[in-house]
């Protein structure tokens, strides 16, 4: 049994949560009446004034200890309750102050209309009895000492409520609401404590200040001069391998909070040498370029030397984003069918069947089908260059063929002579290429014109096993390359593709996914500036990268190996990841499975409804500012608390003004977030570096 000193010292600690040695001035009401969800609160205007007013959605405690005479507080009352401010509530005698209200105001004289009279011309008891109202609160959990740890703890609802409610009601202020705000469980620590180790940190990264607490838009008193700005920390290792939405309307700072979680992610890395590669989808280019709302900075200019930015234009100090067409033949076709879905000769039959083909390689044990493929990825080459893509240096196509064909173009007037180049394969200059293949076209339709003459079936050239050379997917490739279909007739053929060669990079070498996968792997910071070009283009780009980090981390976690931490995020998020997006396409599959492969997802947008419902349902922390939208914020209230700010997101319109739930936080916090400050982040930065030297 726990001695006296034991006892005194475990209602102590929650004698902090009331206010400590300032809770008799913090005091601030009664419970007069409660459920297992709801506090109704008793209070005063004279109360109200001292502890500088009670906003709505402001916390309020509950306790129904003695603060002065903690030693003798029975067992069961050695809880706090925690509350939140809703709206007033209806007192029994509320009817009789509204009659003494309206009956006062009706005996005024002309000449007592206004008064400095703090009274208001009333009798002192009346004054007294006319101040009292109630508020209606939302119970948010229960404070309670765990007596074999020695530990506070956070319950996230009511064991039990006396009928008889002895609870006298606070306003945590100051370091007690700093206590409130940023109280993590045990139990959370410790599992943050093992994911970050596992990951690599030395020890739990530190908590940043991402903000401080705001209940109002109206910030005259709860933040005036005379209180105390209470600081709202977050534990960085709360955005590794989970979800995070930003949410909000156009210029009320979710990008600021995307840039201040990118740099408390890459600082926290950094304090413990730890690799953490984050990745921006950077839809409106805000990220990658400076501007005036980051004292002319940006992510790039605060981690230059851990940060690489793509484009897809030639931009001085961007990689290229673009595919190389010559080379990733797949992706390229994939584009250029995405790009050309508005043209209007699409429907033609040659053209529709090139830009529907798909040119993924098949499994090289599979030789036939390989052979094909190959032959297939020369032709498309060779369009490339009639299309006026510019060629690498030095480019050439090499692909396998008998000497029946080689034999039978050599007979067509001006075809070019490809060079041998070992078991059955050939090679020429890529500006060769495209007329090699009209010959060996031209050829093979004279000799089927033959067979049928002579009546046989008209197969013309064939391949060792027999088929016919020209199968009817690459003879529409021929027929796009040479702008003429089997009859003869004049087609749309490669000019369909001709508007989109800004969207090739002849001097890009390597798969620029890949390129971006290895800077990932690295630690890097890496933003791509996707408000150049057509929304085909940043969706195609978007998802294959996307993919492509899901594959390579599933590929590491099915391997039996700890995959590094990669987070990702994802700007007007509903552009990229749409609500009628497949479950298993690889958004809404990074969004539900990712975590597993420690990839996290951050995705700002200012349509939560748009976004799938998937994503939505999987989502651990949340920063959500104004929403002007009935809709949406009905959507949101079906998440967490958010439903208690309904009014408030709707109405407060204020830069920055964030209601956040994160993954160690039970109940949501009403925060001013902090203004991204570039140099501050370059001083801290410096810091580091020296201590690390």
């Amino acid at each position: 049994m726990p001695n006296a000193m034991e006892k005194a010292l475990s209602v102590g600690d929650l004698r902090k949560l009331i206010g400590g040695d300032k809770a008799v001035e913090n005091h601030v009401g009664y419970v007069y009446s409660m459920s297992f969800d709801h506090a109704l609160v008793l209070t005063n205007d004279k109360w109200k004034e001292e502890v500088a007013g009670i906003p709505h959605n402001s916390f309020l405690v509950a306790a129904s200890f003695n603060p002065n005479d903690v030693e003798n507080t029975a067992e069961f009352d050695k809880e706090v309750v925690l509350l939140r401010v809703l709206e007033p509530a209806s007192i029994p005698s509320d009817l009789e102050f509204l009659k003494a209200r309206i009956e006062h105001n009706q005996r005024r004289l002309a000449e007592d209309r206004f008064s400095n009279d703090r009274l208001d011309g009333m009798d002192p008891i009346t004054h007294s009895e006319l101040q009292y109202g109630g508020l209606r609160c939302s119970i948010l959990g229960t404070f309670y000492m765990d007596e074999a740890a020695k530990d506070l703890r956070l319950g996230s609802d009511l064991e039990n409520y006396m009928c008889s409610t002895r609870l006298r009601v606070f306003k945590p202020r100051g370091k007690t609401l700093e206590m409130i705000v940023n109280h993590v469980n045990p139990e959370v620590k410790r599992k943050s404590l093992e994911e970050a180790i596992a990951a690599g940190f030395q020890k739990l990264p530190s908590p940043i200040r991402i903000g401080t607490v705001r209940y109002t838009s109206t910030a005259r008193l709860h933040r005036g001069v005379s209180e105390p700005k209470v600081n709202v920390l977050i534990q960085p290792s709360d955005f590794l391998a989970r979800r995070t939405a930003v949410l909000g309307m156009t210029r009320t700072g979710k990008s600021n909070t995307v840039k201040t979680t990118v740099s408390a992610v890459a600082m926290a890395a950094k304090r413990d040498g730890v690799k953490i590669g984050q990745i921006i989808f950077d839809i409106n280019g805000e990220y990658a370029n400076a501007n005036h709302q980051d004292d002319g900075s940006s992510i790039s200019d605060v981690f230059v030397s851990d940060c690489v930015r793509y484009r897809s234009i030639d931009t001085p100090g961007f990689e290229d984003l673009r595919t190389n067409m010559y080379q990733e033949v797949a992706e390229g076709l994939n584009l250029l069918s995405k790009l050309s879905a508005s043209d209007p000769y699409r429907s033609q039959t040659d053209l529709q069947q090139f830009l529907d083909s798909g040119l993924e390689e098949p499994d090289p044990s599979d030789l036939s089908a390989h052979k094909r493929w190959e032959v297939r990825k020369a032709v498309f080459q060779a369009i490339l260059h009639e299309a006026g893509y510019k060629a690498p240096t030095g480019q050439t196509v090499r692909f396998p063929v008998n000497q029946t064909v080689l034999t039978g173009a050599a007979t067509i007037q001006g075809a070019p002579t490809p060079s041998p180049s070992g078991n059955g394969y050939v090679s020429m200059p890529i500006n060769q290429a495209g007329e090699w293949f009209k010959a060996a076209r031209k050829a093979n339709y004279d000799l089927k014109a033959q067979q049928k003459t002579n009546n046989q079936a008209p197969t013309g050239f064939t391949s060792s096993s027999g088929k016919p050379w020209v199968d009817s997917v690459l003879e529409g490739y021929l027929n796009v390359l040479a702008r003429e279909n089997a009859t003869g007739t004049a087609i749309r053929g490669y000019r369909a593709i001709v508007p989109f060669s800004d969207y090739h990079s002849s001097r890009r070498q390597a798969d620029v996914v890949r390129e971006i996968l290895a800077h990932l792997l690295q630690g890097k910071i890496v933003i791509l500036d996707l408000s150049a070009g057509p929304v085909e283009v940043r969706t195609v780009l978007s998802e294959r990268i996307a993919r492509q980090i899901f594959e390579s981390s599933f590929k590491e976690l099915n391997a039996g190996k700890r995959p590094k931490d990669i987070v990702i995020y994802v700007e007007e998020a509903h552009n990229l990841v749409g609500k009628k997006e497949e479950l298993t396409s690889t958004w809404p599959r990074i969004a539900k499975e990712g975590a597993k492969a420690r990839i996290a997802f951050v995705f700002a947008t200012q349509e939560p409804s748009s976004i799938h419902p998937n994503i939505l349902a999987n989502t651990e922390n949340w920063f959500v500012s104004h929403l002007n939208n009935e809709d949406e914020l009905k959507s949101l209230g079906k998440f967490y608390d958010f439903e208690d700010f309904h009014q408030s997101l709707k109405s407060a319109q204020d830069v920055g003004f964030a209601r956040i739930k994160t993954l160690s936080s039970p109940f949501v916090i009403p925060t001013q977030i902090e203004r991204f400050t570039p140099e501050d982040i370059k001083q801290e930065l410096e810091s580091i570096s020296s201590a690390t030297l």
